[in-house]
């Protein structure tokens, strides 16, 4: 007699909700019955849009519809609007009411302005304002740019790749009398990577003229710049402020959240209290809103929803490893930190890959499955240079392409 499967309900279409549609029909196969309820048709790869204004990346798009059409899901162009966890029920945006057996909600943060007359560093959508800056500081029109990281759940590490690659901007061009300032509540630059990579971010920007002042807090974008808390320094001189976004959680009716609308999760990444459901990804109130992060908080919560199934599989807990490719405008940096603690408190900075392949989200299944399925590179990809082999290889580089979940040499 044939078992009735599972019905589970992903709602999200971001790295989350796709690291763990394809992990379910590894692990789980015709156990369950998988349906995508996503916003778009479109997944894009967001953290290579960091390179786009500089003209050496374009963040690449996958269809979704193939992508569930391939492991067996149905794709619904929708949204969650409400949750019924008594009834095991969703309302969808647009009015549709589906039940579920179990329910995984990744539909990320919601990113809004942090500073009033700053340009917000949204994603792909920002790069014409960007660009736009990149061009007026080549025209000499203006001199000044100060890169800002507000208070509470972020990624920092995007507005650091900003200053760096402006900063190599301004050193290919010759450009003169451009000051760069960096401001950050951390006690040190990327400090959630350890002291080692700390320092060696901090000598990198200081080596590339950027100022960085830790510690403090953007206020607010005036006319003469950015004003601090706390302000003990003046306002940092700035004709144009770069911010990124402040983060706030979904807020969905009927499930738990914090003050700032954020779910919260187990180690297994159920939500507390309410049975069949879980959450991954930025929409959670684990502090760390990076791509990497939401798929290991998938892969949990994938196990589990495995087991839940009857797949053989035994759930680990979220144990989370941060990874961290740092763009610089030169050779790449990788970062990787056992953040979730008791694993020794040496982690590594190089600028050779710590993971392979060296791509920006390393998700356990995204990163292969879209290595099949990328358009090749460039310009998809991100250009670099990466010295091959170790220490002993005598500095010799080669020209790389990372794309989404792969790299390849170039001649």
């Amino acid at each position: 007699m044939k078992t009735q499967r599972s019905r589970l309900l992903i709602a999200g279409g971001g790295v989350a909700a796709l690291e763990a549609l394809l992990g379910l029909t590894e692990l789980a196969g015709d156990r369950v019955d998988l349906e995508l309820l996503a916003p778009r048709d479109k997944y894009v790869d967001r953290p290579v849009a960091v390179a786009e204004p500089f003209g050496i990346a374009k963040a690449q798009s996958f269809d979704l519809r193939a992508i569930a059409q391939d492991r067996g899901a149905r794709l619904r162009l929708d949204g969650l609007q409400e949750v019924d966890p008594a009834s095991k029920r969703i309302i969808t945006r647009n009015g549709a009411e589906l039940d579920y057996d179990a329910l995984l909600v990744a539909v990320g943060a919601i990113p809004g302005v942090a500073l009033d007359g700053a340009i917000t560093i949204k994603g792909p959508s920002y790069t014409g304002r960007f660009r736009t800056l990149l061009d007026q500081l080549d025209r000499h029109q203006i001199l000044r740019i100060a890169f800002a990281v507000p208070p509470g759940a972020s990624w920092p590490l995007p507005l650091y790749e900003l200053a760096l690659m402006t900063a190599a901007h301004v050193r290919e061009r010759g450009l003169r009398k451009v000051e760069l300032s960096l401001v950050t509540p951390e006690a040190a630059p990327l400090e959630l990577f350890g002291a080692e990579a700390s320092g060696a971010v901090a000598a990198l920007l200081g080596e590339r003229g950027v100022r960085v002042m830790t510690g403090h807090y953007p206020a607010g974008v005036v006319e003469e710049g950015l004003t601090l808390v706390p302000n003990d320094a003046g306002p940092v001189p700035a004709e144009r402020v770069v911010s990124l976004p402040r983060l706030h959680g979904p807020r969905i009716p009927g499930l738990p959240h914090d003050a700032d609308g954020f779910i919260p999760v187990d180690l297994h990444c159920a939500v507390q209290g309410e049975d069949g459901v879980y959450a991954a990804g930025d929409a959670t109130t684990f502090a760390i809103k990076q791509g990497g992060i939401a798929s290991q908080m998938a892969d949990a919560a994938t196990e589990a929803i495995a087991a839940r199934a009857g797949a053989p599989v035994r759930p680990r807990p979220f144990d989370p490893v941060l990874r961290g490719l740092l763009l610089t405008g030169d050779i790449p940096r990788y970062m990787r930190a056992e953040v979730g603690g008791g694993h020794g408190e040496h982690w590594p900075v190089s600028e050779h890959a710590l993971w392979w392949p060296p791509t920006k989200v390393a998700g356990r299944y995204l990163s292969p499955y879209l290595a099949l399925h990328a358009r090749d590179a460039p310009p998809g990809g991100l250009p670099i240079n990466v010295p091959l082999g170790g220490p002993s290889s005598g500095g010799i580089r080669r020209r790389a392409v990372i794309a989404p979940g792969r790299s390849r040499a170039l001649p």
